[in-house]
């Protein structure tokens, strides 16, 4: 059974107040009692539309009250190693169902320095915000995600041909391939989320990094040649991409026909598609899957061992479904989302428990 919140409560009371004006107030939670008092004090006023207007206010407040609960920004910003290290020991032990507001954590980030939101596979989730050039860097451990929120950039990027020089400009995606050396030249204040990989990670002031003795060569990408080092415009890519309303007789061919692919990050297929309806279970045994709203809202449900867990994500937040576990999407009635599925395995289910199959 779905656990009940504070929205669900306050509902139930007032709709016992509202039956019985002159009877007692109901019992609730000690954090709902004043509103309910509130409540109680008014409901003698004339007016159904009134206090039907009241009721969907209070509900509102408490709704938002929940959700504040289960989104996080980051924590503090972060420019030294130091400050990285003791992050990423929180990290560790924070939960892990919430959403993640990339706006709030972007709004008091002083330049030059990030925030971390979630682990991301191999990679960190984080943002940052800055104008001068990067250093050189490589990821030895897998590929790293540039999205640009605000500004524009170009990435150059070391191949075994040359530089390569790619215009990032808002609203766009780029993905750095493992283990080339790439810096990022912003042309204005750029503010980006990224999934960096950070095991092995390399710096270089150098010109040119790659002659600098003991230093090694790239990894070759999984799979044979790297694919092309270009920017993915979302924008672009969700323009004339029909909504999808879900329902359990959608087929596979109508669901891909609403799915645009953009570009791989490692083990992860990343897209862009539109959405109504409640989608199926779903879940992914190699590894987490990137949800990030760029316009409406979704209610996530994740079954977890300590059972359901519900998550609500709104336009602007990311939330990362964990490694292995089922979760299904309901969205609020649309939503428009920026994905990062891994595809190596997927399974499915319209069963209400999909652990069971009943």
């Amino acid at each position: 059974m779905a656990r009940r919140g504070l929205g669900d409560e306050l509902d139930d009371a007032l709709e016992a107040l509202m039956a019985d004006p002159k009877g007692p107030l109901p019992g609730v939670s000690p954090r709902l009692a004043e509103l309910l008092r509130i409540a109680g004090d008014l409901r003698g006023l004339p007016r159904a539309e009134f206090r039907a207007e009241l009721k969907a206010a209070l509900v509102s407040g408490a709704e938002g009250e929940r959700s504040a609960a289960t989104v996080s920004v980051g924590g503090r910003p972060l420019a030294t190693l130091d400050d990285i290290l003791a992050r990423l020991e929180e990290m560790a032990h924070e939960p892990k169902m919430v959403a993640h507001d990339v706006r709030a954590a972007l709004r008091d980030l002083p330049e030059k320095t990030m925030r971390f939101l979630a682990s991301l596979n191999r990679c960190t989730l984080g943002v940052s915000r800055f104008s001068g050039d990067s250093h050189w860097e490589r990821h030895p451990a897998g590929d790293e995600m540039l999205h640009i929120l605000e500004g524009e950039a170009e990435v150059v990027t070391l191949t075994e041909a040359g530089p390569v020089r790619s215009t990032v400009s808002a609203g766009s995606v780029f993905v750095c391939r493992r283990g080339l050396w790439h810096r990022v030249l912003p042309r204005s204040p750029v503010s980006m989320l990224f999934a960096t990989p950070g095991e092995g990670t390399e710096h270089s002031s150098a010109p040119d990094p790659r002659r600098e003795a003991g230093r090694r060569r790239a990894h070759p990408h999984p799979g044979g040649e790297a694919p092309t080092l270009v920017a993915h415009d979302l924008r672009a890519a969700l323009g004339g991409l029909p909504e999808l309303a879900i329902t359990s007789s959608t087929t596979a061919e109508e669901a891909d026909a609403a799915v645009r692919t953009i570009t791989a990050l490692d083990q992860c297929m990343l897209g862009v598609m539109r959405y109504s309806g409640l989608t199926p279970w779903e879940r992914h045994p190699d590894g987490d899957e990137l949800l990030h709203v760029l316009e409406g809202e979704v209610d996530v449900t994740v079954l977890t061992d300590d059972g359901p867990a519900e998550v609500n994500v709104r336009a602007g937040s990311v939330f990362v479904c964990p490694r292995g576990l089922w979760h299904r999407q309901r969205p609020r009635p649309a939503v428009t989302m920026l994905f990062g599925t891994p595809v190596e395995t997927e399974e499915v289910s319209w069963a209400e428990d999909p652990r069971t199959g009943g």
